[in-house]
Formats: C-alpha cells, sequence, structure tokens
C-alpha cells in the first residue's frame, strides 16, 4: 500500500513563532525546500514575505 504525503501546498503553509513556517493541513514544520510549487517558482512578493519572516522582521500571527 503506497504511503501518502502531504505536499505542503503554499495555501497551506503560514508563518509561526520561532522564525518557522507550518503546515496548516499536516500539522508539521515546513522549510523552503518542502513547499509547493517549489519555492524558487513563487511570486516575488510571497518570497520576500518568507525571507522577511526567517529574518525576524515580522512577527507571527497569534495562534488559533
Amino acid at each position: 500500500m503506497p504511503l501518502l504525503t502531504c505536499i505542503h501546498h503554499v495555501q497551506w503553509v503560514v508563518p509561526i513563532e520561532g522564525k518557522k513556517h507550518f503546515c496548516q493541513y499536516c500539522k508539521t514544520e515546513v522549510t523552503k525546500k518542502d513547499v509547493y510549487p517549489k519555492f524558487d517558482d513563487l511570486g516575488e512578493d510571497y518570497k520576500a514575505a518568507w525571507d522577511r519572516h526567517e529574518k525576524g522582521e515580522t512577527t507571527a500571527p497569534a495562534a488559533r
């Protein structure tokens, strides 16, 4: 039986505390290399927001 894994679509990925990102679908921490579509193929605004969060220039929204 094949093992199904999450693709960590960018619509499911949100910034969290600690300069990290989290997939709301599968409930795991993700990195740039884990997201779909590939990080390099995303728009400049998305990439800039991700980088600003990793540098600590933005704060993560309050936990829901």
